[in-house]
């Protein structure tokens, strides 16, 4: 497989046969480029006194994307709205050619992107079946015999001799994911579009996806329900601004969007409620290494530093840390009195610094740290931070969920293989306490 040409799609609509020995998509370092006009000339003469004047601004829709899609593998691409996802399907459907990068696709590809797309409007829903079969690689007879199966898996028999026009774009939908999973295609793109149909159209659809991956077949789905996700894909791709920002397993994918969004819809505040005893000047999070700590790896050592001052006498007070995530779960609560520390005595106008150390045994996604001061039992409270700090944790491999619990595999009993190389290897033994050891 040549990563020669800068800029290529390759790939078929309709294809004989699938080459098991490649991977059924291969993205590397797409890049895909808009132009935005700042200004929209309102007729020809204007256009040609404009030709040499244009105002635009490139848009990069997608920028630097690589990945491999192996046969059989069922993705998930998932985002906010502008991330790029649709994006990223039409180049895989070669509606669209790369700016910048390779395209590959290996095998039949079958894509229901929008609504209505490769429809006709004045055309019957039968003559309609017939185009998209003949567009998607099948014959006469291979549409003629599938025929009947197209029409009763949509539901349009009373339709079928009327204008598409004239569907409702719930039947419309119908129609056209009919026909894209009829022509048994090697690779299924879908979209967003299956959120029209009914509930009881959405779950034969749902179930006819279940099958096409369980017979091995590879498909893309694009969606916001993320439930479905979950139960449909074992893979996901988040894109956030036209980046992969993370692709592993499906799980770990779902909740780094959902406490991305989270995140996102609250923009950080520094809400401060008016301090009376102590006031808390400032808080920083920082790393091992005293860098502040914006993005980190599971189970980084963390360092909280907060800053206070006295505005009146104090004779001692506690220094309180939550931790929540992006979707302002509860996750971890520290007062420096539960393990016997206070802060003080302290004189009007002296200042005193709390340093917090934890490890954050947390999996990918974005959390949030707030800080209080209280009296010592914790029963009145001087001052508040209710958003001090953010951090993000990295995706990393081995693991899902909301902790890093940092475990590991071993075989005890029986063959093991390292998977990714084909190569056995050695059965690392368990260690056993020695008497008087």
């Amino acid at each position: 497989m040549s990563f020669a040409s800068p800029r290529r799609s390759v790939g078929r609509l309709a294809g004989p046969t699938v080459d098991p020995r490649k991977p059924a998509i291969v993205m590397d370092r797409v890049t895909e480029t808009f132009r935005l006009f700042h200004q929209r000339p309102s007729g020809l003469k204007e256009r040609l006194y404009r030709l040499r004047r244009t105002s635009y601004t490139d848009f990069n829709a997608l920028e630097d994307i690589s990945f491999t899609v192996e046969h059989g593998e069922s993705v998930a691409v998932i985002g906010p709205n502008g991330s790029g996802k649709s994006t990223l399907l039409k180049l895989l459907a070669r509606i669209l050619p790369p700016d910048e990068g390779t395209v590959l696709t290996n095998g039949r590809v079958a894509s229901l992107l929008e609504l209505g797309a490769g429809f006709h409007g004045d055309l019957t829903g039968r003559e309609n079946i017939r185009l998209n079969g003949a567009i998607l690689g099948l014959s006469g007879a291979e549409i003629a015999e599938r025929f009947d199966e197209i029409v009763a898996f949509a539901g349009v028999e009373h339709l079928l001799d009327t204008a598409v026009r004239t569907y409702s774009s719930g039947l419309e939908v119908r129609l056209g994911f009919a026909v894209a999973v009829m022509v048994e295609p090697d690779i299924l793109l879908v979209d967003e579009v299956l959120a029209v149909g009914d509930a009881e159209f959405q779950a034969r659809s749902l179930e006819r996806m279940r099958a096409f991956r369980d017979a091995g077949k590879t498909f893309v789905l694009v969606s916001h329900d993320l439930d479905a996700v979950r139960d449909m894909c074992d893979r996901a791709i988040v894109l956030d601004r036209g980046r992969v920002v993370f692709d592993g397993p499906v799980a770990e994918g779902v909740e780094l969007y959902r406490q991305r969004a989270a995140s996102h819809s609250a923009p950080r505040v520094d809400r401060r409620r008016g301090a009376t005893q102590v006031a808390i000047d400032d808080v920083e999070l920082v790393c091992a290494d005293g860098e502040a700590a914006t993005e980190v790896l599971p189970s980084a050592n963390l360092t909280a530093r907060i800053r206070l001052r006295a505005l009146t006498a104090v004779d001692v007070c506690s220094v309180g840390l939550v931790i929540s995530r992006g979707d302002g779960a509860h996750l971890y609560e520290l007062h420096t009195t539960w393990q016997g520390v206070g802060v003080g005595p302290l004189e009007p106008g002296q200042e005193a610094t709390v340093e917090i150390r934890f490890t954050a045994h947390l999996l990918a996604g974005h959390y949030a740290l707030a800080c209080s001061v209280t009296d010592a039992s914790g029963r009145e409270t001087w001052a508040v931070v209710a958003d001090a700090a953010r951090f993000g944790v990295r995706p990393a491999p081995g693991g899902a969920g909301l902790v890093d619990l940092s475990a590991s595999a071993v075989v005890t009993e029986g063959p093991a293989r390292r998977t990714g190389d084909g190569k056995a290897i050695p059965l690392p033994r368990p260690q056993h306490r020695q008497a008087g050891g």
